[in-house]
């Protein structure tokens, strides 16, 4: 901090750009309302990989036309994903133009979206391919 601020004093504050000695409430303030811009909404659903969870249930694998992707276990009301029509036993295979074979690879592509980033999601149901719009 001695570096930074040529200071000995606390509290100290420092963000990538800036730094704050001391209770300075302007800039304080100044710089909550920097950081904090919209959050984006959640995507609203519970999933595995596709592959391990059909592997797990059998019964649910029949009629499935894809193995891999994320399979779609839950979809929390009044959410992204129930806005694009997304529902469980739906299979998601890309997100934003780019294939998505896990969970974690489609936590990753969603954690670099913003609030009010409109992306597309293509899935399988019922043995169809089907695409939509996640609107966050």
């Amino acid at each position: 901090m001695i570096r930074r601020s040529g200071q000995q004093g606390v509290p100290v504050i420092a963000t990538d750009d800036e730094v704050i000695l001391g209770f300075d409430q302007v800039r304080l303030a100044r710089l909550a309302d920097k950081l904090s811009g919209p959050k984006r909404p959640p995507l609203g659903l519970l999933g595995a990989d596709a592959e391990q969870y059909l592997r797990r249930h059998p019964e649910a694998a029949s009629g499935a036309a894809v193995k891999t992707g994320v399979y779609v276990g839950e979809v929390r009301p009044e959410t992204v994903a129930e806005r694009a029509g997304l529902r469980r036993a739906d299979i998601i295979t890309a997100l934003a133009g780019k294939r998505v074979r896990t969970i974690a690879e489609m936590d990753q592509l969603v954690g670099t979206l913003k609030a009010g980033d409109a992306v597309s999601v293509r899935f399988w149901r019922g043995g169809e391919e089907q695409t939509a719009t996640l609107q966050f």
